[in-house]
């Protein structure tokens, strides 16, 4: 048994080794992707001959769709099948995770997972203010940022005990978000882009203040008051959630308009407005 262990990993090992060589292949493969190429238009764009295709033709066949390229005069094209996941672990490995997942092929890969339905199914308060494009839009600026993902355990840390969940609000808590934003990079190269994180800030934050207003509804301090006096207090606890909350988005706000002016773009004084760029429906 164990001898068939240590031959099924050596031939992972020899498969990794071999896709070493042919990387600048295989990134022109994933930004061509859905389009298949030719071996000579795989040359030109890797700066290779024809000759130099035909040695590698081989190993690249195992990556790609034999169909396409019998039925299609030769062109190349990156499989779906288990393509993916062997370049997702090959490029982690490399520690260059988002050059694949960032390609065309790897946004396909990803966009095929149906991510944004299977997040409204289990999440109804995001269906309720993010569509498709939104998703879509923040699974690209996390892709992004995937070197950053030791944000999430920092975050985790500073939750703490979920029953002190509305000391998230706390001056301490605010400090600790200023400084993960401080980690994170913003890809914003023009005028949409930047609508686009405004418009994103925007839902988070009504998205955040609903369902703290959720939990406070379900606080043990409201239970035997009257509706006159439960109205009251949830009526408080709902401005103060509204005040922290928009010292909270106030670092986002800031740190998008750093990026912003970094790319010599305009940043007018009403996108500092929370609800600028997007209000939800009345209920």
């Amino acid at each position: 048994m164990w001898s068939c262990i240590i031959m099924a990993q050596d031939k992972e090992n020899d498969d990794f080794h071999e896709l070493e060589g042919l990387v600048n292949y295989i990134d022109v493969l994933m930004d061509s992707f859905p389009n298949p190429i030719t071996r000579k238009e795989l040359a030109q764009k890797t700066g290779v001959s024809q000759p130099a295709i035909t040695k590698v033709k081989n190993r690249l066949l195992k990556l790609c769709d034999h169909d396409v390229f019998v039925f299609s005069k030769s062109k190349l094209i990156l499989r779906t099948d288990e393509t993916p996941w062997k370049l997702l672990v090959f490029y982690f490995l490399q520690m260059k995770p988002t050059k694949m997942l960032l390609s065309n092929y790897g946004w396909q890969m990803i966009r095929r997972m149906n991510l944004h339905s299977k997040i409204c199914e289990r999440f109804k308060e995001y269906s309720s203010h993010f569509n498709e494009k939104d998703t879509d839009f923040i699974i690209k600026f996390v892709l992004y940022n995937i070197g950053n993902f030791q944000i999430v355990n920092q975050i985790r840390t500073g939750i703490g005990d979920p029953q002190q969940r509305m000391m998230w609000l706390s001056t301490q808590y605010l400090q600790a978000i200023q400084g993960i934003l401080q980690k994170l990079d913003l890809p914003i190269e023009e005028t949409e882009d930047l609508s686009s994180f405004l418009a994103i800030r925007d839902k988070l934050f009504y998205l955040a203040k609903e369902l703290l207003c959720q939990q406070v509804q379900k606080l043990s301090i409201l239970r035997g008051l009257s509706i006159k006096e439960k109205a009251t207090y949830l009526r408080v606890y709902s401005t103060t959630i509204d005040f922290y909350l928009r010292k909270v988005f106030g670092f986002g706000t800031n740190f998008i308009k750093q990026a912003a002016e970094k790319r010599k773009l305009e940043f007018k004084k009403d996108y500092e407005k929370i609800g600028f760029f997007y209000t939800p429906a009345q209920k």
